[in-house]
């Protein structure tokens, strides 16, 4: 699966649910998928046929849980072991409703009508029929009438009763847009399904950010900047997280904390009660479960990421080749200095009787500890507060500022552009509202004496 394409255009689309099996990348119709809850073992048939895993029993239904093993080459068969994880996803197509294992799901993304009308049937199995995606990757479309009509074919086999739909047509399209519902701490959340992007292992930093902010770094994620929400903001004492949870918009990208994915389910309306504290909750959801679930305020959250300036379609389209992919911390070093952020390691604040020794030289030269060696020191400013971790050329030193002010996202400001100062070349970019002096590591000694 590969980050949305900011570019909108006006041709329909169709949102389809990512999914992982093994090797196979796999997309359903989002509408047909009811809830994704936690692999649980089938329970064993008497007259089970070989794409029947077993059933599941789900408010006061037994539903067929096919084994996608029997269609797809190089799948191992399910086990009754329940380390085989993963979820078990709910479908339902025309009154028929089952169950699908799956090792991971992978957000929601549309797919153009175009790209739909252009899917080739799979060679080996009628189940499926294939899409090359932008980035040359081959997805698996699951047919839900297909399945359908393997289940229904189960069904009858194995004397499974259907008795109690789950939901009729006219109430199911009462229900709120699905939620991914997951866990931190303890404590359950959801948000919008067409937020999420992907649930993935939490990747590690590429810069932190540790002046206790809501922010607290930023991760690479299929090439786009994702900055990372601190999990304090949703009441967690712990600072890492085994997953993450990526949302966003065209604006950017967002990285929840997550200990584990839980759900993808659809509420009803009566089950939304008042609004809970906090600034980005928009109220509780009340289920079958002791704790209610806290809806997250989406709003609140896409406004965390760092924006750029607002502008028309026309302009985004005629000046985003003049504008720098890059994004920049600013510092304050006497000038306003721009330090492109993937020379960023990470950003310390300085212990308060921290001060620089009187034989550190006149470009501030010395040393500090940095997790546990010997991290040489570069001051640029004149009382300094904060310490940039700059890693280049597999070289690493520590850059000393007065301050850090803001962070410019990428496409916030202009390509850079060559002046002199003083005989000397540097480069400076431009934003609506200022220009910064460029850091480039290889004019050091310029910086610290103007």
């Amino acid at each position: 699966m590969t980050a949305p394409s900011a570019a909108q255009t006006s041709t329909p689309a169709s949102t389809y649910a990512m999914l992982q099996l093994g090797s196979w990348q796999l997309g359903v119709d989002a509408a047909l998928v009811q809830q994704a809850r936690p692999y649980e073992v089938p329970g064993a048939l008497a007259q089970a046929t070989p794409e029947l895993a077993g059933s599941l029993t789900l408010e006061q239904q037994r539903l067929p849980a096919l084994d996608l093993a029997h269609w797809l080459p190089g799948l191992p068969h399910s086990s009754a072991d329940a380390s085989t994880g993963g979820y078990h996803l709910i479908l339902q197509h025309q009154g028929i409703r089952l169950a699908l294992r799956v090792d991971q799901l992978g957000g929601m993304r549309e797919l153009p009508a175009a790209l739909l009308a252009a899917a080739q049937p799979h060679s080996s199995t009628p189940l499926l029929r294939s899409v090359t995606l932008d980035d040359g990757a081959t997805l698996h479309l699951l047919d839900g009438a297909s399945l359908a009509s393997q289940a229904r074919s189960a069904i009858q086999a194995a004397q499974l009763e259907q008795d109690h739909q789950h939901q009729p047509a006219s109430e199911e399209a009462r229900l709120l847009p699905p939620m991914g519902v997951f866990e931190l701490a303890g404590q359950r959340y959801a948000l919008p399904a067409e937020l999420i992007h992907e649930v993935t292992p939490c990747p590690p930093m590429s810069t932190a950010f540790l002046w206790g902010g809501p922010l607290r770094g930023v991760v690479d994620w299929r090439g786009q900047h994702v900055y990372l929400l601190a999990p304090a903001q949703l009441g967690a004492s712990q600072n890492e997280t085994a997953m993450l949870a990526v949302v966003g918009d065209q604006h950017g990208y967002l990285g929840l904390p997550i200990d584990a994915a839980t759900t993808l389910r659809r509420f009803r309306p009566d089950q939304l009660s008042g609004a809970e504290d906090g600034a980005l909750y928009a109220g509780l959801i009340v289920d079958d479960q002791a704790s209610p679930i806290r809806l997250l305020d989406s709003t609140a959250l896409l406004q965390l990421i760092p924006r750029t300036a607002k502008t028309s379609q026309l302009q985004c389209t005629d000046s985003v080749l003049q504008r720098s992919r890059d994004a920049y911390l600013v510092c304050n070093t006497g000038i306003r200095l721009a330090v492109p952020i993937q020379l960023v390691e990470q950003v310390c604040v300085l212990p308060a009787d921290f001060s620089l020794a009187a034989d550190q030289g006149e470009n501030g030269s010395g040393s500090i500890t940095w997790r546990g060696q010997a991290l040489p020191l570069h001051a640029l400013g004149q009382a300094p507060t904060r310490m940039l971790v700059i890693r280049h050329e597999e070289k690493v030193l520590g850059l000393l500022v007065d301050a850090v002010e803001t962070l410019l996202p990428a496409l916030t400001a202009s390509l850079p552009r060559a002046i002199r100062v003083a005989g000397k070349p540097f480069r400076v970019i431009s934003t609506r509202d200022a220009s910064y002096t460029l850091f480039e590591p290889e004019q050091l000694d310029f910086f610290s004496t103007h």
